[in-house]
């Protein structure tokens, strides 16, 4: 889990530094930093919350490296009367190159903490660990001359016994200069 996390670290500053020599416009650091993220919901026998601010870099016009916070509250009663109901935090570190305009690929790391709400009478204090890693792509469309939305497919490549959600994901999101 940590080894993932080291090697995509070492991936996204070797990138950094190649894409940083092609950037020709020297903006302000400020003028890099993005901020955005997506926020979703669903409600019935299966509620869900979902908050993911974003913090973005623009290393380059094509290069974007970021990170994030997910924060997820969710409460299954579809097997009432059991009720499972908890949060997942989600700390993340994304980079994204734009291969044409507005046509991107993406790679992200995630890892992820929850309480383990399914076994709480063995013990009601676990937490679990788990990471994630996605590869994908997307599209994003200009709202203004500093900000866009986007839409993205992205593709779990590490399933793991503890997962939420479909696979692929489809992810829509905002980003707004400073």
């Amino acid at each position: 889990m940590q080894k993932k996390a080291i090697k995509f670290l070492i991936i996204i500053l070797f990138l950094s530094i190649s894409f940083l020599a092609k950037t020709q416009d020297f903006n302000t650091f400020k003028d890099k930093l993005y901020w955005g993220g997506s926020f979703g919901m669903s409600f019935g026998a299966y509620t869900y919350i979902q908050v993911a601010p974003v913090l973005s870099y623009a290393v380059s016009d094509d290069f974007i490296v970021g990170l994030g916070l997910d924060y997820a509250y969710f409460k299954d009663t579809q097997y009432y009367p059991f009720v499972y109901e908890g949060s997942i935090w989600t700390p993340r570190l994304f980079a994204r190159y734009f291969l044409l305009d507005n046509l991107f690929v993406h790679a992200e790391f995630q890892q992820m903490f929850f309480k383990d709400v399914y076994n709480i009478s063995l013990n009601p204090n676990a937490w679990i660990t788990d990471s994630r890693m996605y590869a994908g792509g997307g599209y994003r469309s200009w709202m203004g001359p500093n900000s866009y939305s986007f839409i993205m497919l992205l593709f779990d490549l590490e399933r793991s016994d503890f997962y939420f959600g479909s696979n692929p994901i489809v992810q829509i999101g905002f980003a707004a200069g400073f």
